[in-house]
């Protein structure tokens, strides 16, 4: 980190004293053509800020580099109002570039990682890591109670003691845990190899039972369409196999259905005509049936209005028509 520190500096001097050259040259190129005008407003302005940027370690802030930078704008604008206004911004933004190559801030937390050795394994360096951070927490908050008024230092003492205490029981747990998983390691190693063996076993059944699968359903898959061609065409039947058949008479003798259906189709037609003019004849039955109900209905009423019996109900005709003969006669 500090080797990176120290090449950012050196970048940033670089990229300071390339601008500062050129700004020499520039002064040098107005003043040659111009001998009796003043130097450009930016000139000194950048002298000091390089100057200002070699001295310095830290960042200054950036609010009062601009005021800075605006305040030195407006006295040399009022010094010399022949300057270009190109040229004011153009050494502002040259400004503002090199403003960028400034030193990183240093990091305060590489004190942690400075004694840990990278050639110790992981633990090891884990905690390292945690005992330099332990360490550096207990001295800021040493050195903040000290600047607390009535604060006990001899408790806080007594305390770091004990969480010392614990830390070291608490490494040497991790470390025996870890030298005992160290040695079980041959076990755990011949379990891992069942386990392993037993999964490539399972693997290879597994595969063996998808080819199977997909064996009887490619065969499924053949029958429905033969069966599905059979529907259509018929079912070829093979000479030789049914000649050795015992059932090759009743084979032989098997009427076509397809041929009888085809003779017996004109008879089929007729019925299913005959079916449907019987259907049209009950129906207009059914509705001569309601048009004489209906006709009765309003006989029986006009008959009976005309008589004077209005208390008569409207079926008198039906039940007269039902009564016996021989009541009526008598």
């Amino acid at each position: 980190m500090a080797a990176e520190h120290f090449e950012t500096d050196r970048d940033g001097c670089g990229s300071l004293t390339a601008f500062r050259d050129e700004v020499v040259e520039t002064t040098k190129r107005c003043s040659s053509k111009s001998p009796d005008s003043a130097p450009p407003n930016k000139s000194p302005r950048m002298e000091d800020q390089f100057h200002s940027t070699q001295t310095s370690a830290v960042v200054e802030q950036p609010a009062e580099t601009d005021q800075s930078e605006v305040q030195a704008d407006n006295t040399d604008g009022s010094s010399d109002p022949i300057v270009n206004p190109t040229t004011r911004r153009k050494s502002f933004r040259r400004a503002t570039v090199t403003r960028r190559s400034l030193p990183a801030l240093p990091n305060q937390y590489q004190i942690l990682c400075r004694s840990i050795s990278t050639s110790s394994s992981q633990q090891e360096r884990l905690e390292k890591l945690m005992e330099a951070s332990m360490k550096l927490a207990l001295e800021r908050t040493g050195d903040s109670l000290r600047s607390v008024p009535n604060a006990s230092l001899e408790s806080f003492h007594k305390q770091v003691e004990h969480m010392q205490k614990e830390w070291k029981s608490l490494a040497q747990t991790i470390s025996s845990d870890s030298s005992s998983e160290s040695s079980r390691d041959p076990l755990v190693q011949r379990a891992m190899e069942k386990v392993r063996k037993a999964i490539e076993s399972i693997q290879t059944e597994s595969e063996g039972w998808e080819a199977l699968l997909e064996k009887h359903r490619t065969k499924a898959q053949e029958l429905e369409r033969e069966v599905e061609r059979g529907m259509q065409t018929g079912v070829p039947l093979d000479s030789t196999s049914v000649a050795q058949s015992s059932q090759y008479l009743l084979i032989q003798n098997k009427p076509d259905y397809h041929s009888l259906l085809r003779r017996q189709q004109p008879l089929l037609n007729t019925v299913s005509l005959i079916m449907d003019t019987q259907i049209k004849m009950v129906r207009q039955l059914v509705f001569i049936k309601e048009q004489a109900q209906i006709l009765v209905k309003e006989t029986s009423a006009r008959m009976a209005s005309e008589a004077g019996l209005q208390d008569l109900s409207p079926d008198i005709m039906k039940k007269l028509m039902s009564l016996p003969l021989s009541s009526t006669t008598a």
